[in-house]
């Protein structure tokens, strides 16, 4: 298999991902809660396969010069959240979501700009999570559940068309060098895909409440990519195993997860006993 039949199933693979992601994604938020979906849809789960792929074609460097583009883009994603939030209850959602591409994509293009260095993505990552906490934190974690259930077919077609996004994303990261292809890597494909057919099945404050969790749930991307960038170069040069920071990487993450989710049963468990 040469380098470019990888680069179509990096692709690929990364629309199915998001396929499926996007559609068990709606489907918690429906038959649970929008912060359990939240922190859910704030997993690296849609990253994580473009990079699975792209260390099959590249060096530790590589890898680590697009993980610090994608580390500082969540700073991006953070403010997309938060225009999300702050505009739901006053736009109808395609107008709400043009406006959050388009703080992504300044914040995107400002970070081309940058010098490439984890200082400047934890610096670019810091100012933005501020900024989002910020404007995000009189938001009520607690919401309406679902008006109903999608069926199945409608969640697979959403699942299909985020899909099929995800793929045209990753086309034209794969044109440009590690530093865009980590920029596009954290594209907020699913949070886009998501947010476009919430509105049928919740409220403003069901989306308020899914997104702020989400915002929240985005602390799990930095032990993924601190991964990629620290010890990926340091377990090359020891002769590790390629898949070893990213293995601990997504443990990383799903660990954060989980504890995230822990901490909200417990307070929840105190409010209902007070």
């Amino acid at each position: 298999m040469n380098i470019l039949d990888i680069a179509w199933l990096a692709i690929l693979a990364r629309g199915l991902a998001t396929a499926c992601f996007v559609g068990g994604v709606i489907a918690l938020m429906e038959r649970s809660s929008p912060f359990i979906g939240g922190i859910v849809l704030a997993l690296p789960i849609v990253t994580a396969p473009a990079y699975l792929f792209l260390l099959l074609q590249h060096d530790a460097g590589f890898i680590a010069t697009a993980a610090q583009g994608s580390l500082a883009t969540i700073g991006a994603v953070l403010l997309f959240i938060a225009v999300v939030i702050g505009l739901i209850r006053h736009l109808p959602m395609p107008a709400v979501l043009a406006c959050a591409l388009g703080t992504w994509f300044a914040v995107g293009l400002t970070i081309r700009l940058l010098p490439a260095s984890l200082l400047t993505s934890l610096g670019v990552l810091a100012i933005a999570a501020l900024i989002a906490w910020q404007a995000g934190r009189a938001v009520p974690l607690t919401a309406p559940a679902a008006r109903s259930r999608s069926p199945i077919f409608e969640i697979v077609l959403r699942g299909a068309m985020a899909g099929a996004l995800v793929i045209g994303v990753s086309l034209l990261a794969e044109l440009f060098g590690p530093r865009i292809a980590g920029i596009f890597a954290s594209f907020p494909v699913a949070l886009l895909a998501v947010c476009w057919f919430l509105p049928r099945r919740l409220d403003a404050a069901g989306i308020r409440a899914a997104m702020r969790a989400t915002q929240i749930g985005m602390v799990s991307h930095i032990p993924f990519f601190c991964c990629l960038i620290l010890l990926g170069p340091a377990f090359a040069a020891a002769g590790l195993p390629r898949f070893a920071a990213f293995t601990l990487g997504v443990t990383g993450s799903l660990l954060v997860a989980l504890t995230l989710g822990l901490l909200r049963r417990r307070q929840m468990k105190r409010v209902n006993t007070t």
